[in-house]
């Protein structure tokens, strides 16, 4: 009887052995276990998921402040101007108006080299007539007869060793010809002007139209560009005196 028992202990620790040890080897090995055998499952590895990559979106952290509501000015009533009539312009005016077709509607200047003078024309105010200098013939200068527009501001610039403010392009003839102030050099920081008492007397430049520096100060906040100019032949000046 002891015996038996002892037979039945050692069939199941020898089956236990077998399930534990046996049945892998026999998988690995390629075999399939006995019927009967309950084989261990190995578990399967879950694949990590793939984490997106973030889209960065910017963020606003200003903090927004209330808008102060602006308190209303008061309303400014224009001083009215003084308009500009035909009875404002001389014969001699009226004529070059017509022969050039310039609209006397519309702003625009004429430019005498016999009277060295140059008269602004603007329909909103009466006409201004300014002293100018032009090119010295007697030196091999010259000013031409020319009609065209008022081109870019030049502001300050610096030529034939002197320096000219408020200076505005008008064309090429032997080299830039433009509305400027009367020409300066410096000395001890100080502007020192050359030829004054040639504005509306005699011709003195190298070509370009000379004016004062307060009239050319004036002429430059009444932005000339684009407006029509004429420069009037000696033998068909204005006779402005």
């Amino acid at each position: 009887m002891i015996l038996i028992v002892a037979t039945v202990i050692l069939v199941a620790l020898a089956g236990t052995a077998w399930a534990a040890w046996g049945a892998p080897w026999l998988r690995r090995a390629g075999l399939r276990p006995a019927a009967g055998v309950a084989a261990t499952v190995t578990p399967t590895r879950t694949p990590r998921p793939q984490t997106a990559t973030p889209t960065l979106v910017p963020i606003d952290l200003s903090i927004a402040l209330p808008t102060a509501t602006a308190q209303p000015l008061p309303t400014m009533t224009p001083m009215p101007a003084s308009p500009a009539t035909p009875d404002a312009l001389t014969p001699r005016l009226v004529q070059v108006v017509e022969r050039y077709g310039m609209d006397m509607a519309r702003r625009f200047v004429v430019i005498d080299l016999l009277s060295q003078s140059m008269t602004v024309w603007d329909p909103e105010a009466a006409p201004r007539v300014m002293p100018i200098s032009t090119g010295d013939e007697t030196r091999g200068y010259r000013t031409l007869a020319w009609y065209g527009l008022v081109g870019e501001y030049w502001g300050t610039f610096h030529a034939s060793g002197v320096y000219a403010d408020e200076g505005w392009y008008l064309f090429q003839d032997a080299g830039n010809i433009l509305i400027h102030g009367t020409p300066y050099t410096l000395v001890d920081g100080q502007k020192v002007y050359e030829d004054v008492d040639a504005l509306g007397v005699y011709p003195a430049s190298k070509g370009c139209i000379r004016l004062t520096p307060e009239d050319a100060a004036w002429f430059t906040s009444w932005n000339p560009k684009g407006a029509p100019i004429v420069i009037l032949p000696k033998d068909q000046g204005l006779g402005i005196p």
